[in-house]
């Protein structure tokens, strides 16, 4: 494929995240306002951090007046998750440039992990052409978003705005169920968000993605690689 036609493809496969992550950060920005957050900080949590869960879970934290150093400890331990990303994805990303790693480390969310993971598994060679573009796409969408949203915030009551609190779960199903439908998948998911959800009920806060995360991936591995050997 040409490098043009790798930027068309990763258009093509970004487009469904670019239209989730739009409203999503939309509501972001618009409750952001609500609570009392400038909006030049609002604009720049989602330059900076760019996590949806975690940029949510400040806003909730800064109206409840929890401690600065509470915050930064809770937002590492959410985003916890991305070094497992990075570690699966180091593999595919060994031939290219370090500072183009390091631009490939900005796009690496939930949702760019899930698709792009799934073309590397399928034997498709990741180029930057590909991967950054697909990265910025939803880049984009994320910070255009949240201008908006911190634009319209001052009109629109927060109340309004968390009718759109659906879109980041709602989200996370549909990149699930379009994924690989196979047993170890599933009951990967399943004890992972059983397990997340456990530790919520407990008030654990970011403990429980991590737990869960790592339980989930590791019975999964553990099912796949008996299943290989049963076939085998």
């Amino acid at each position: 494929m040409s490098r043009q036609d790798k930027i068309a493809l990763a258009l093509r496969d970004a487009l469904p995240i670019v239209l989730a992550y739009f409203p999503l950060s939309i509501t972001f920005g618009v409750l952001a306002a609500a609570s009392g957050m400038p909006w030049n900080m609002s604009i720049f949590s989602s330059i900076w951090i760019y996590s949806g869960g975690a940029q949510f879970m400040v806003i909730s934290m800064l109206e409840t007046a929890t401690a600065p150093a509470t915050i930064v400890v809770t937002i590492l331990l959410v985003n916890m998750r991305h070094v497992l990303y990075g570690a699966t994805m180091g593999p595919h990303l060994a031939h290219w440039r370090e500072p183009l790693k390091w631009l490939a480390a900005l796009g690496l969310t939930d949702e760019s992990f899930v698709v792009t993971s799934n073309r590397a598994a399928a034997g498709e060679r990741l180029t930057p052409s590909y991967y950054l573009t697909f990265a910025l796409a939803a880049y984009g969408s994320w910070i255009a978003g949240t201008i908006v949203g911190a634009g319209i915030g001052g009109i629109v009551t927060s109340e309004t705005a968390s009718v759109l609190s659906f879109a980041l779960p709602a989200l996370f199903l549909a990149l699930l169920f379009g994924g690989e439908r196979s047993f170890p998948h599933l009951l990967s998911a399943c004890t992972g968000a059983a397990l997340a959800t456990l530790a919520g009920l407990m008030h654990l806060g970011g403990v429980g993605l991590i737990i869960g995360g790592l339980a989930g991936a590791t019975v999964g591995q553990m099912l796949g690689r008996r299943s290989k050997r049963i076939r085998g």
